[in-house]
């Protein structure tokens, strides 16, 4: 099934990216956030407009925490899940690989990838359960990687 909703999620993702950027992995998450104190309780994250370098305020919600997340060669893009599961159409949120970083990981029974954006220390938070602990795994190792550029 992970590599069903993978392929999915990359044809969505698809039309999006740059002629030099490819996905490497994609997964579904219950995302939420964190701030540096983990303390945080909105869902908010700084992005940094790639193209100008101009800091853009967005607010990464939806009707749920349910998302799904791809990493590419040069961007983390955030997608809706639908109701089976899958990648939803459209794009919740996006930054770029050079503006986020693994702040930490914890796999076990539920697993548990902290993603921290800029230099703040806001990020999101996401949440696996059991079933999803090799893809937590492979978001998280992607997200070790060194992005392009």
């Amino acid at each position: 099934m992970r590599e069903k909703f993978q392929t999915k999620a990359f044809d969505v993702v698809a039309p999006l990216l740059q002629p030099d950027e490819r996905p490497i992995t994609a997964t579904r998450a219950l995302a939420g956030s964190f701030t540096a104190s983990r303390a945080g309780t909105t869902v908010a994250m700084g992005l940094k407009n790639q193209a100008g370098g101009a800091l853009v305020g967005a607010i990464l919600t939806s009707a749920t925490s349910k998302q799904f997340v791809v990493v590419t060669t040069a961007r983390v893009i955030f997608l809706p899940q639908t109701f089976m599961g899958g990648p939803g159409a459209g794009v919740l949120g996006q930054i770029p690989r050079d503006q986020v970083t693994l702040a930490e990981a914890k796999l076990g029974v539920v697993s548990l990838i902290r993603i921290a954006f800029g230099d703040g220390g806001d990020g999101i938070s996401l949440t696996f359960p059991r079933i999803d602990k090799k893809n937590a795994r492979a978001l998280a190792d992607a997200l070790r990687e060194k992005p392009a550029g």
